[in-house]
Formats: C-alpha cells, sequence, structure tokens
C-alpha cells in the first residue's frame, strides 16, 4: 500500500490570524526557487550571462509567467466563474495556474529580453529548459494538497483519496483517483535528466528547447485522458491536448530544421 491511500492532506500548514501559509503558494515559490537555482548554477559556463543582466531576466520571467499562468487559466478554463467574480482572479494560492500560459509567457519574455541584450534566443531557451522541467517536477506537487487536477477513479494502490467536498460532480460516489500530479511530476523529472544529459552532449543549439517543448506536449497530451477536471473541448479531446498537439508538432518540424541546419565552421 502506498503512504498516501490513507492518508488526507490539508491545503493549509498554518494559520495566524487571517493570514494562512497554504501548501500550494509554499511549492510554487520552492518550485520557482529550484529552477532559478539551477539555472544560476549552470550560467557559470556561460560567459555572456552575467548576473546583472541575470537578474532582470528572472524578474520578467516569474512576474509574466505568473500572470500568463493566471490568464491562461482564468480565461480558458473558468471564465464563467472568473467574470462574475473578478477579485478572486488575483486569489493564485487557491490554485488555478496553467503551466502552458507560463510556457508561452516565458517564451515571449526571453525572447524580447534576448533581443534587448543582443543574446541568441537558443543559447538562452536551452540554458532554461531542464530548469524549468526541474521547477514542474516539484510544482506538481501543490496539486496533491489542493486535492485538485487528479484523475479517473481507480483502486490501484497509488490512488489517492479525495475529500467528498472536493470531488468532480459526477464522481462523488468514488474515493480513490488516479494521482495525475505524480504522473506528471515524476515524468517531467524524466524530461529534466534527458535533457541535461543531451546539454552535456553539446548538442546543436535550439534541440534541447525544441526537445524540452515535445516531451511535455506527450506528456500532458496523454495524461490528459485520465483527468476529469472540467476542460473545454474540441470535439473528443480537451483543450490541453489540442494544445499540445500544435505545440508538438511545431517542436518536431524545430527538430527537423535544427539537424538540417550546417554546424558552423570551426575558426582557421
Amino acid at each position: 500500500m502506498f503512504f498516501w491511500q490513507d492518508y488526507q492532506p490539508q491545503a493549509i500548514i498554518f494559520s495566524v490570524g487571517p493570514i494562512s501559509l497554504r501548501w500550494y503558494g509554499l511549492l510554487m515559490v520552492l518550485a520557482i526557487l529550484l529552477a532559478i537555482y539551477y539555472a544560476l548554477f549552470k550560467s557559470k559556463n556561460k560567459p555572456n550571462l552575467v548576473s546583472e543582466k541575470l537578474d532582470s531576466l528572472f524578474f520578467y520571467l516569474l512576474i509574466f509567467g505568473l500572470i500568463g499562468a493566471r490568464l491562461y487559466h482564468v480565461v480558458f478554463f473558468s471564465w464563467e466563474y472568473f467574470s462574475h467574480h473578478l477579485l478572486d482572479i488575483v486569489k493564485i494560492w487557491n490554485g488555478g495556474l496553467a503551466i502552458q500560459g507560463a510556457i508561452f509567457s516565458a517564451i515571449l519574455v526571453i525572447y524580447f529580453w534576448s533581443k534587448k541584450h543582443v543574446i541568441n534566443f537558443w543559447q538562452i531557451s536551452d540554458w532554461l529548459a531542464p530548469a524549468l522541467a526541474l521547477g514542474q517536477f516539484l510544482g506538481r506537487w501543490g496539486n496533491y494538497f489542493n486535492q485538485e487536477l487528479y484523475g479517473l477513479p481507480t483502486k490501484m494502490y497509488l490512488g489517492i483519496p479525495i475529500e467528498y467536498k472536493n470531488r468532480v460532480v459526477g464522481f462523488e460516489q468514488f474515493t480513490h483517483f488516479q494521482p495525475t500530479f505524480f504522473y506528471e511530476s515524476f515524468l517531467n523529472l524524466l524530461s529534466f535528466f534527458g535533457l541535461v544529459f543531451l546539454i552535456n552532449k553539446k548538442v546543436k543549439t535550439g534541440l534541447v528547447t525544441f526537445l524540452y517543448l515535445a516531451n511535455y506536449s506527450l506528456i500532458r497530451f496523454f495524461l490528459e485522458f485520465l483527468r476529469i477536471d472540467p476542460s473545454p473541448r474540441l470535439g473528443s479531446w480537451r483543450l490541453p491536448q489540442v494544445v499540445s498537439v500544435i505545440v508538438l508538432f511545431a517542436a518536431i518540424l524545430g527538430i527537423f530544421f535544427v539537424y538540417k541546419r550546417p554546424l558552423p565552421k570551426p575558426n582557421k
């Protein structure tokens, strides 16, 4: 029996008056710090990435990443609710951050930042891609403590108990569900190690970025078949699956062009 089969996680760690420290928020902060720490550690091998420049990059990635993740969730997943509760949009500690929105925002930030500092976009994105996968590995555990984004009912030993009040409508009679957060967390960790391996092999610039996008698109596409949380649909597919397929095809094209691109000629 897995340890969490009979454990009921609590969203709040402790409260002092009206202020509460939540596992979701704490894990988001720790995931961001872990990603930044790893990226900074790897930046030591990149002489054109000085700390003064990186401070601004991480600042914009953090701010616009959160904004993009929140707006993506608000607009595409819960607009019917948030359109009548606009003040709740800022309550990210209650959950509701879409990683696909954060990724799109990060791409835009890296593009404009690299243009401003005259640094190759792909060098920056290749450097940050493993850090993002590592952050996702830890950040997904916030969904566990919030009891959200779980999968279909299951009797498997990996099944997690969900309180009645947190069960998706139509599944109230079930007690244990697929821990899709755990599957995604574990697969992102594997993705991280794979990307690090490629970086150590000094592959062509851009390949690590496209492989990260392809990896996560595949992970998200297949896990969406298990998830039962409400989501817009296009036919029988959920919105994240549609987005994943589009990104996957773009990543495959990117990988093709990276391999077709000739290696730079050695200096004589």
